[in-house]
């Protein structure tokens, strides 16, 4: 196995200096100062270390990508919840936040986002401090099913990209509409004229989604590649995106929105039959390949576990790359899937990148951790700084 190298794509790096919570998960209410390097979060399970992750996902994304839906994340007992951190970035350092509230009458929870106090549209924190994640579930990238897949290209290309932020959110919206009257329509409530709009709609975004996601995954190959002859998986990784309505490859927008909308024509009669859209974005996949076969059935525990974290060393090069910047890092027990080696690999690789990373681990770490490195403990959503190596 060659040593692993990241080296910095990006001039400068993101960070969060200061992170406050009130009433998220298991924290009643907490502040931590990280450093800009590696940050190993210890602690034994079930005491919240995983939250503290996704509490700083939440804040980055605006939303949780482990949660359902916002009323997860609010403590028990709580009627909202808070996110907020300092966030130093090479062209001008912000303060973000992200509130929850449960509406008192109706129980639904409501989220809002500031920038420097003043409120902002959710989306438009995505993207000003980038955020690449792993927690112990990707290792079932390779085996389980498209949504995972799916998952991992729309974080990416909405931190990136603001029209596919959009596009993501508007086809989402559409989708459940067309459905609900695919329904109707099933049960005889409602006529057809209503479906041509929702069809037109779905096709205009849903086609520009495709097209991004095909142009994300030829980009993300070599950095795949790259990565993961590095950490010795051994054999060349291949990505192939699927989509999901007969797009052909290297498709532009008006190709990809004419293939969708002929596809959908012609199984309408099909979608009324099951009261669903059958064609669309919501159904691409992303194959993972290894050595040129499907990496689902060909390879070994030990390669699946390399693919998928060759696969999050692309993310952040990509993302480097064309944000600019290098972006958090945020590990959740990956280290207890690695032997020593890949560990002590893991971890230099990561502190000669320059990015800030968030690591969560029951296992020992290398007996050498970088300078810099600052330690917490968590015990029952309680963080406390032990060291700085």
């Amino acid at each position: 196995m060659s040593a692993l190298v990241l080296s910095p794509v990006a001039e400068g790096a993101c960070s969060l200096e200061r992170l406050r919570i009130f009433a998220f998960r298991n924290y009643a209410e907490q502040s931590v100062e990280f450093g800009r390097g590696i940050n190993v979060v210890g602690g034994r399970n079930a005491q919240g270390k995983t939250n503290l992750l996704e509490a700083v996902a939440t804040l980055l994304l605006t939303r949780s990508p482990r949660a359902s839906s916002s009323a997860d994340v609010v403590a028990w007992g709580s009627d909202e919840a808070l996110v907020e951190a300092k966030v130093l970035r090479p062209a001008a350092d912000r303060t973000l936040a992200v509130h929850f509230r449960r509406d008192l009458a109706s129980g639904r929870v409501t989220r809002t986002a500031t920038v420097d106090g003043s409120p902002r549209p959710a989306r438009d924190l995505l993207g000003l401090c980038p955020v690449v994640l792993f927690w112990p579930e990707d290792l079932q990238l390779v085996k389980a099913g498209p949504d995972m897949r799916r998952r991992l290209l729309d974080v990416v290309l909405a931190q990136l990209d603001r029209r596919a932020a959009a596009d993501l959110l508007r086809y989402r919206h559409v989708l459940e509409q067309r459905n609900a009257l695919l329904r109707q329509l099933r049960a005889g409530s409602a006529g057809l004229d209503a479906l041509a709009g929702f069809t037109r709609e779905l096709v205009e975004s849903g086609s520009r989604i495709q097209v991004a996601r095909a142009e994300l995954v030829a980009a993300l190959i070599p950095h795949g590649r790259e990565a993961l002859a590095q950490i010795g998986g051994g054999e060349e990784l291949g990505l192939r995106y699927l989509p999901d309505g007969g797009m052909e490859a290297g498709a532009g927008h008006e190709e990809a929105e004419h293939t969708l909308a002929a596809t959908l024509v012609r199984r309408r009669d099909e979608e009324i039959a099951r009261g669903a859209t059958l064609a669309g974005p919501h159904r691409d996949d992303l194959e993972l390949l290894i050595g040129g076969r499907p990496a689902r059935s060909a390879a070994s525990q030990g390669q699946q576990r390399s693919i998928v974290l060759a696969l999050k060393l692309a993310e952040v090069r990509h993302i480097a790359s064309r944000a600019g910047v290098m972006p958090v890092l945020l590990l959740d027990d990956v280290l207890s899937e690695l032997d020593p080696g890949r560990r002590r690999d893991l971890v230099a690789g990561i502190a000669a990148a320059g990015l800030q990373t968030l690591i969560t681990s029951s296992e020992p770490l290398p007996e050498t951790l970088p300078p810099g490195t600052r330690r917490f403990e968590v015990a029952s959503g309680r963080v406390t700084a032990v060291m700085e190596s």
